[in-house]
């Protein structure tokens, strides 16, 4: 049998004839449980329904940032061209790290 959470994983092998059982438990530590709640990994629905209501509400922020920048005329090219640069930063990066 396997147990597993976020930083967490215990593996039980039970012999059904002597009813002798033996247990590994590994625990990764803080890092590890962060990353595995911010992938949502091993985590249960809940947490994984608060990370999605959580990238719908940045989404609707960033949208609605890009509407009003539409409509501040002194501010759009300048806003324009950060969104171009930060796009093309974000490309550069995946084409480089991602394999």
């Amino acid at each position: 049998m396997t147990f597993k959470g976020p930083g967490y994983s215990a593996d039980a092998q039970v012999d059904r004839k002597t009813g002798q059982y033996e247990v590994s438990e590994s625990r990764l530590g803080v890092i590890a449980v962060l990353n595995d709640l911010h992938k949502g990994r091993d985590s249960g629905a809940v947490w994984k329904t608060v990370i999605d209501i959580a990238a719908g509400l940045l989404t609707c922020i960033s949208l609605t940032g890009l509407i009003l920048i539409y409509y501040i005329h002194k501010h759009r090219a300048a806003g324009v061209i950060l969104l171009a640069a930060g796009a093309a930063l974000a490309g550069m990066l995946y084409m480089l790290a991602v394999p």
